[in-house]
């Protein structure tokens, strides 16, 4: 038991209940999105990714990326979010690979690079207002892997163009707005 400043007794007990209730983790305090969204997002999300492995069958070249799994689910549930934009997308990931590319002429290769590349990255992509996280997975990827930058590039903008072409089409199916601007 403790006491207060006025002379009551009061309980521990009375105490932490008269406190704010802590949040929990598990209890997430931002509302469901609406079920429409949640399908939305679905749909096209599949469609988009669908759209990547079929142009990678066509041209026998992998097109569906990690970086850019995680850029369609940016673009599909969050399409007004300025990271789904089309300047981001498009920006944010072709600048990575620039960064990325400079850095392995430079000779440097590895974990220690892509560190490095990526957080040059992600400061040039602020700078330049094309911050684009999956575009730091792009890096990471280019510089781990080291694909031929003749192959890798027009292969990446054609799949970023095109998530960015699925999520306009689904847009203007379901009467939403996107992009919010286009550059």
């Amino acid at each position: 038991m403790t006491h207060s400043q006025s002379g009551i007794r009061e309980t521990d007990d009375d105490a932490r209940s008269a406190q704010k209730p802590r949040a929990r983790w598990w209890r997430v305090a931002e509302p469901r999105p609406p079920r429409r969204t949640v399908a939305s997002a679905a749909v096209t999300t599949s469609v988009a990714l669908t759209v990547l492995v079929a142009v990678g069958t066509l041209t026998h070249q992998t097109v569906l990326i990690p970086p850019l799994a995680a850029t369609t689910a940016i673009v599909t549930a969050t399409p007004a979010s300025p990271l789904a934009q089309p300047r981001h997308v498009l920006g944010g990931h072709l600048l990575s690979c620039l960064v990325c590319f400079a850095v392995l002429a430079l000779g440097w290769h590895g974990p220690w690079a892509a560190a490095l590349a990526c957080g040059v990255a992600c400061g040039l992509g602020l700078v330049c207002k094309v911050a684009h996280p999956p575009a730091m997975a792009t890096a990471v990827m280019i510089m781990l892997t080291e694909p031929q930058a003749t192959r890798f590039v027009p292969l990446l903008a054609a799949g970023a163009a095109l998530l960015v072409l699925v999520q306009v089409v689904s847009s203007r199916v379901q009467r939403e707005v996107y992009p919010t601007a286009w550059w």
